[in-house]
């Protein structure tokens, strides 16, 4: 009996080892192509970021950051567009505009993780350079985006527009919350998403620029999912949802899309780690390196 028992022992460990040889050797196929030094490489930018932008309360105390948000925005804007454009497009609001601007919000926090698995299954080893330079340029993107928004915090419209102050102490009295037109969205369907969402934020006050665009914006210059139309449909509809729900102003959305084009400049004719993957630039590269010619001739 002992011996039988052995025998059994020794064949289901022996299963075992090749179960485990078959799922690795299907993993080194399916992302053999990857170099996971150049992955983390590549990723080293985001994770400062998320380091620094949980560190918030860390930095502020030590560093003496502002706390008082700026309230410029809505000046600037209006001397740009003689309007306030978030005000035009929240003002006729219906449950169905609430979910076309709340899909893409609740997209942003996983759009990184999903534009890899896409170029993973789809592009596969020809989008490898393309996954380290979006995880670098998104991260410092980031980076950039968050350093304005510790030493220049500013106010958004939801705030701004519903913010009522003590007239003598100068001390806030009351305001919206955090979700903004998205807590239609929270009492629609019984569950305080939102609410949960933004109350856990560290930084309540990073209205410009913004990131919800940026992200989509790093997306379109580098290649994004099916064709440029596609991703220019995406930065679209990010912007008209953060105009729409009053989380941003239109000029974050334009501090945002110019820190990514300053980010990915920077890529093309400084510095990056990645150049030498590259067997040629894309339709995107060629059209900022144009760019750059442009403005130096001028």
């Amino acid at each position: 009996k002992a011996v039988v028992s052995t025998q059994s022992t020794g064949a289901e460990w022996t299963n075992k080892q090749e179960d485990i040889n078959g799922y690795w050797c299907y993993l080194s196929d399916r992302f053999g192509f990857l170099s996971v030094k150049l992955l983390l490489l590549s990723f080293l930018p985001m994770a400062s970021y998320l380091a620094i932008f949980k560190s918030y309360s860390v930095f502020k105390d030590i560093f003496d950051l502002p706390t008082k948000p700026h309230t410029i925005l809505p000046v600037v804007e209006y001397k740009l567009f003689h309007c306030l454009p978030h005000q035009i497009l929240s003002r006729r609001w219906n449950t169905g505009f609430d979910m076309m601007a709340a899909l893409p919000y609740l997209l942003h926090f996983i759009l990184p993780l999903l534009f890899l698995v896409y170029n993973i299954t789809f592009r596969r080893r020809k989008s490898v350079p393309l996954i380290y330079q979006y995880l670098w340029c998104c991260g410092w993107t980031n980076i950039v985006a968050v350093c304005i928004q510790f030493l220049f915090p500013t106010a958004p419209p939801w705030f701004n527009d519903s913010a009522v102050f003590d007239e003598w102490t100068e001390e806030l009295i009351s305001a919206a919350p955090n979700e903004a037109a998205f807590q239609r969205i929270d009492a629609l369907l019984g569950v305080p998403w939102f609410k949960n969402l933004y109350g856990k934020s560290p930084l309540k006050f990073g209205s410009f620029p913004s990131l919800h665009v940026a992200w989509p914006t790093v997306l379109l210059v580098h290649q994004p999912w099916i064709n440029t139309k596609v991703g220019l449909l995406h930065v679209l509809w990010i912007t008209w949802a953060a105009l729409y729900s009053s989380h941003h102003y239109l000029v974050d959305a334009m501090g945002g899309i110019c820190i990514v084009i300053a980010v990915k400049l920077g890529m093309l004719h400084i510095w990056e780690p990645f150049s030498s993957y590259v067997e040629s630039p894309s339709k995107t590269e060629r059209h900022f390196t144009r760019l750059l010619s442009c403005s130096k001739a001028v």
